[in-house]
């Protein structure tokens, strides 16, 4: 019985080597690759500026499907070294604006 096993198993091991070599795993890419700086530099996000008031937070200003981390990580890009939790009520920040 163990015999048949290790059999079964060498065999199988060496159907998936020569599939590997023969078909290969990585499928063909017909595009050639583009740096994700190309789009960044050219995609401007749009934005509403808005001074925060007492109670409000920046996924209750945003009014957004998205997903709450892409909102939080567009919010933090468009104040450089201004984090999400720490916004203050009276204070003046960019908001992104998304599409509906």
């Amino acid at each position: 019985m163990r015999r048949i096993l290790f059999l079964l198993i060498s065999l199988f091991v060496l159907f998936i080597i020569f599939f590997d070599l023969k078909h290969g795993t990585i499928p063909h890419q017909e595009d050639p690759a583009t740096p994700v700086s190309a789009f960044h530099s050219s995609d401007q996000k749009a934005y509403k500026t808005l001074t925060v008031k007492q109670g409000q937070t920046v996924v209750s200003i945003v009014h957004t499907s998205k997903p709450i981390d892409e909102v939080i990580e567009d919010f933090e890009e468009l104040n450089q070294g201004v984090k999400a939790n720490d916004i203050r009520a009276g204070s003046t920040y960019k908001f992104p604006v998304y599409e509906r």
